[in-house]
């Protein structure tokens, strides 16, 4: 059926339609945005091939009509409430016109970051922005220049910060503001704190203000300043300083009002650092609820008692997870670390009792699991989610991951699965290094794909399962979803089925996330001359929503509602590593061509430069000698890596 759905967080509408049969002479749609006000055509920056727009000037979509079936809306308002006319536009290139019997209108949506008992917020933090190139000024490279970037992220009140930041900074700092008007105390633990303007509001609730920070690494170098700051001007504070390759990764703020009842907690993925807030991919939430805030309050008493040891009854009491009923659906919380032993084994480690939790989850899903998560290691959800499609075809799975590649470089990876492609989401046609542009052409400028020196892009820790059901599944907090997460870290994380409000404002955000990157993830693999330079001046745009088991057609049916749940299938069991990608027909004809090619080419080499066993064996020791080397210093480098 033809339909329209618009769903929300605080800051993006995302929008999604489909249309039962193709629609003859159609270059794409206008989508009308309608308020108490009245209606306009939603903004468009790209028009049809042949074209550019240096000035970076917009106009609307009846004439840059958009040619696919899903959309978002950057520049609706916070606070107000819509509907969107999805219209088909026929025609010319230069002479398009409405088919106003084939629109169709979304429900109302709200930008808001309430959702019931939760108030959820999330960062505007991707660099790789066509609007930020145009905000900064060029630097060496081309693209914007980091440095005068790097200096406006870090001065409160700079526009260009608080554009990146979004409604973030609004959350971080309401229990805070809370205990100041009316009483109360806050009990929080942090990982990283370099934030000026969160750090000056950590000193000014002196009073009120209880604070367990963590080191980043060994030498603390990044929580050093802020750690004297706190001491001299009197705060409250203790100094959690874990050992080497452990991280006391919390990021929440209790607030316990005057009677000494704990009332709510703020939680997510994002860290107190101008970064944090302004140049990575984040969320965070505030929860309402006493059962809850009493379990993170025995939590943080836990933390302070254990000093920085991790020892045994920490884990022993961080092995039970916490059960709460928040707006009628049941919500579970987690504690790290959680396992008896104290670091991750190499070989065959045992699932830790909160990565169960959420396997069995995923398991379950009945049309899509979506993902994003920062350097989660393995085995994790990145793994686990590639397994639960493989053993049941045709489960959707969309996500994005900064994770590090064999020389330490954070690149992001964009995880695009379909129904035929069932290769694990290591295979390099299924997950790729998602990029900024990285040349000027056509519409587009040259981008910052993110600070020289900085790890994370995506830093999010988050897992939606059917957002579009009533079975919905949000996994959220700053566990980064895989083992060492639990054998390692403090951490924690939320599991909430049902509650379908919050599942769409996380599941806006993934999609945001991934859909940038999915564009700029084609044309990092397609050449300039042929990448995606305009629209299409051709109603050939739709063939691929109409083409037999189109992914792209099960996409839009997926969010408006009408993809059939898949049956019960068993949970598969968690991948211990890689494998081996399957391939069929001439895809594995071509790899078997050229496996052999160069297993032909390899003994040539061997052949004319033989080798002595002797000379072998020193080869031998010297590359143990460098990967020694190697090991060691990638170890210290990730005890200071923001995570």
């Amino acid at each position: 059926m033809d339909k329209a759905v618009a769903i929300s967080n605080n800051d993006t509408v995302f929008l999604s339609w489909v249309y039962d049969e193709k629609i003859p002479d159609c270059l794409g749609f206008a989508i009308y945005r309608t308020d108490s006000v009245g209606r306009t055509a939603l903004p468009a920056w790209v028009g049809f091939k042949g074209g550019s727009n240096p000035n970076w000037q917009h106009k609307d979509t009846t004439i840059w009509p958009v040619q696919k079936f899903n959309w978002r809306d950057f520049t609706a308002t916070r606070g107000d409430t819509y509907t969107y006319d999805v219209v088909p536009m026929t025609g010319t290139p230069n002479k398009l016109q409405p088919d106003t019997g084939k629109t169709i209108t979304t429900g109302p949506v709200t930008l808001t970051p309430k959702r019931g008992s939760f108030s959820v917020y999330f960062t505007n933090g991707i660099l790789a922005t066509q609007a930020l190139t145009h905000v900064l000024p060029q630097g060496k490279s081309g693209g914007p220049d980091p440095t005068v970037l790097h200096n406006r992220i870090d001065q409160p009140g700079d526009p260009l910060r608080m554009k990146l930041a979004g409604q973030i900074l609004d959350g971080m700092t309401m229990l805070l503001d809370r205990a100041a008007k009316d009483g109360g105390d806050c009990y929080c633990a942090l990982y990283e704190l370099d934030d000026t303007e969160l750090l000056q509001r950590l000193v000014t609730a002196k009073g009120y203000l209880h604070i367990i920070l963590a080191n980043t690494g060994t030498d603390d170098a990044e929580n050093k300043p802020a750690r004297q700051t706190l001491h001299s001007a009197g705060v409250d504070i203790t100094d959690r300083m874990v050992g080497a390759n452990h991280i006391a990764h919390n990021k929440f703020c209790l607030y316990v009002d005057p009677a000494g009842k704990p009332r709510a907690i703020l939680t997510g993925s994002t860290n107190w650092t101008s970064t944090g807030v302004c140049t990575q991919s984040n969320n965070a939430v505030v929860i309402e609820n006493d059962d809850l805030a009493q379990a993170y309050f025995d939590y943080w008493k836990r933390l302070k008692a254990d000093g920085g040891a991790q020892g045994q009854p920490l884990r022993k009491a961080d092995t039970t997870s916490h059960p709460a009923t928040i707006d009628g659906a049941g919500v579970t919380v987690w504690y790290s670390p959680n396992t008896s032993q104290t670091s991750k084994p190499a070989r065959n480690p045992a699932i830790p009792p909160d990565m169960k939790d959420v396997f069995a989850a995923m398991a379950q899903a009945k049309r899509v699991i979506l993902f994003l998560v920062f350097q989660p290691g393995s085995p994790s959800i990145v793994e686990y989610a590639a397994a639960c499609e493989n053993a049941k075809p045709g489960r959707l799975v969309y996500g994005a991951a900064t994770d590090p590649n064999a020389n330490n470089d954070y690149k992001t990876l964009l995880i695009h699965r379909t129904t035929k492609n069932t290769q694990i989401v290591r295979d390099d046609n299924q997950v790729v290094s998602a990029s900024g542009v990285n040349t000027q052409f056509a519409y587009w400028q040259k981008e910052l794909l993110k600070l020289p020196g900085a790890h994370a892009i995506i830093h999010d820790k988050i897992v939606v399962i059917d957002p579009m059901s009533e079975d919905c599944v949000v996994i959220a907090g700053s566990h980064n979803l895989g083992y060492r997460a639990s054998y390692n870290n403090d951490e924690k994380f939320r599991y909430r089925p049902r509650h379908q409000p919050l599942a769409q404002a996380y599941a806006t955000h993934v999609m945001d996330v991934y859909d940038h990157y999915r564009w700029r993830f084609t044309l990092k693999q397609t050449s300039v001359k042929s990448a995606f330079s305009g629209l299409d001046p051709t109603a050939k745009w739709q063939d691929k929503y109409y083409a037999a088991d189109s992914i792209a057609r099960r996409e839009s049916l997926l969010w408006t509602g009408q993809l059939p749940a898949l049956p019960d299938a068993p949970a598969p069991s968690v991948p211990m590593k890689a494998a081996a990608a399957k391939t069929t027909g001439a895809k594995s004809r071509r790899t078997t061509k050229a496996a052999a090619k160069r297993k032909a080419k390899g003994a040539k080499r061997v052949a004319k430069k033989p080798k002595t066993k002797a000379k072998k064996a020193k080869k031998t020791k010297s590359k143990k000698v460098k990967k020694t080397k190697s090991k060691k210093t990638a170890t210290k480098k990730r005890s200071r890596k923001q995570a």
